[in-house]
């Protein structure tokens, strides 16, 4: 048995009291009544009547269940200061972290149980090293073999952006764009990962004519397409104005390229192309103005001790590691909260999602990463209900999955999570969380968190090279 298999053996393990209260609820009915609900689709939230869930769905909203004897059902009993929300959604999310000089460590296991116990019900893995370990821990959770989020992939990166790592296995191989790929190589790859269940791709240092070609062929099995455009030489690159041209559906971190403010890089030219088009929008802010926001907003942004839950080995080498270094400098998150202001003051409030980038050198662990992007978000000036729907229905919407997520309304998936406090007053109650519903699963914080605790990150040196990715782009500028 492997490590990952082990650590996925264990954690279930661990964990089958969770599931011991809510066994028979797979199946039978589930029934929520009292509190206040926010369905992701109104612009308020409203007091809950009753929420009846049966077989992983939502059935019925709104219904009477006050008076009503429901001795043969699971019933959950809220109180007036309690709310319910949809299952938030990571729109660019990562199972790696960042050691600095001691490499960059996948772990798709315990990562996902962190998503999971902070709300977030669904992830899209936004580019990976190992595509192959994250599609199989997909398939696991899909086969309730595993505990995790529902797990979205993008597959590898779609461009020159690959990488040079010690591998142990033949299926974790990486293989470079090489610069003379051939569009038929390049439609080619796109129908490979397609077979796969991609549902959307990730493209990054790609030239303008790759681009269109991905772009067409992911369009062509309907997959959606995202970019991390124009942070390399402009040979292997695209302007965001012109991949939004060729039927970009989302763009990642920047609307523009400068850092000049109102006048950077046309940038309500793009804005204009992104109303247009309908081009999603995730602007990353805290882990790309993750410094800036640590010292404007202190403990807010870290609130608990996310180093307790890597392995000691893991934790000695992040406080080796000293401060977190800022990804990016004052003038570019400066520049970053513009233009989200002026997207949604322009009437892009629709288009606005949730992602984290997270985890690198700002922070630590993604799922408690996405509550500090609400709050950044809410501090640039974005209104707290833009930012709910923005977290949960936005991004579905996104994805091209709003038919089953994003929203709590009959005959959708039953994604929820139930909070203490109302979050149109503070949005960082949204971290105070009783319960997760993933599929009619009901699922306790506490012991989700409680069994990540010390297993994230390499146990030591001896197994060190099995986790540790040696990132080179490969593909020459020159």
């Amino acid at each position: 048995m492997n490590k990952l298999s082990l650590i996925s053996a264990l954690l279930l393990l661990f964990s089958s009291n969770l599931f011991a209260q809510w066994s028979e609820a797979s199946s039978d009915e589930i029934l929520i009544r009292g509190g206040w609900l926010f369905d992701g689709i109104s612009n308020t939230r409203r007091q809950n009547k009753g929420i009846v869930i049966h077989d992983g769905k939502i059935v019925e909203i709104d219904k009477n269940l006050q008076g009503i004897l429901l001795s043969s059902t699971n019933v959950i009993n809220l109180t007036d200061a309690e709310t319910i929300l949809p299952g938030m959604i990571d729109l660019h999310a990562h199972y790696n972290f960042d050691l600095i000089d001691e490499g960059r460590v996948e772990e798709v296991v315990n990562n996902g149980i962190i998503f999971l116990a902070n709300g977030v019900t669904s992830t899209w893995s936004a580019g990976e090293y190992y595509p192959e370990r994250v599609l199989r821990q997909r398939d696991l959770i899909d086969s309730s073999k595993a505990i995790g989020p529902r797990l979205f992939s993008s597959g590898p990166y779609f461009g020159g952006f690959r990488c040079e790592y010690s591998v142990k296995t033949a299926e974790d191989d990486c293989s470079a764009w090489p610069n003379d790929i051939t569009e038929e190589e390049i439609r080619a790859e796109v129908d490979k990962w397609a077979e796969q269940g991609i549902v959307s791709i990730k493209i990054k240092q790609a030239t303008p004519s790759e681009t269109k070609i991905i772009i067409e062929q992911a369009h062509k099995h309907g997959m959606t397409t995202t970019g991390h455009l124009a942070n390399y030489e402009w040979q292997y690159d695209v302007h965001p104005r012109d991949a939004i041209m060729m039927g970009l559906d989302r763009l990642e971190h920047q609307i523009t390229l400068g850092s000049g403010g109102a006048e950077s890089a046309d940038m309500e030219e793009v804005i204009d192309l992104i109303l247009q088009h309908q081009v999603y929008y995730g602007a990353n802010l805290q882990m790309y103005g993750g410094v800036n926001l640590r010292e404007e907003l202190g403990a807010d942004m870290v609130w608990t001790n996310e180093a307790k839950y890597f392995t000691p080995y893991a934790q000695k080498l992040l406080e080796q590691r000293g401060d977190p270094l800022p990804e990016s400098d004052v003038v570019e998150y400066a520049q970053r909260v513009l233009e989200l202001n002026r997207l949604y003051q322009s009437g892009g409030e629709n288009l606005l999602i949730v992602g984290t980038d997270e985890p690198v050198y700002t922070t630590l662990l993604p799922g408690f990463a996405f509550h500090r992007e609400l709050l950044a978000l809410v501090h640039a000036g974005i209104p707290i209900v833009t930012v709910l729907k923005a977290a949960t229905i936005n991004g579905a919407n996104a994805l091209g999955v709003a038919d089953k997520l994003g929203s709590i309304e009959s005959g959708k998936l039953a994604d929820l999570f139930i909070i203490k406090g109302n979050p149109f007053e503070d949005i960082k109650v949204t971290r105070n969380i009783k319960l997760v519903i993933k599929g009619g699963v009901v699922y306790e914080p506490e012991i989700l968190f409680k069994s990540a605790e010390g297993l994230i990150g390499p146990q030591g040196p001896d197994d060190h090279d099995d986790w540790r990715l040696y990132i080179e782009p490969l593909r020459s500028v020159n």
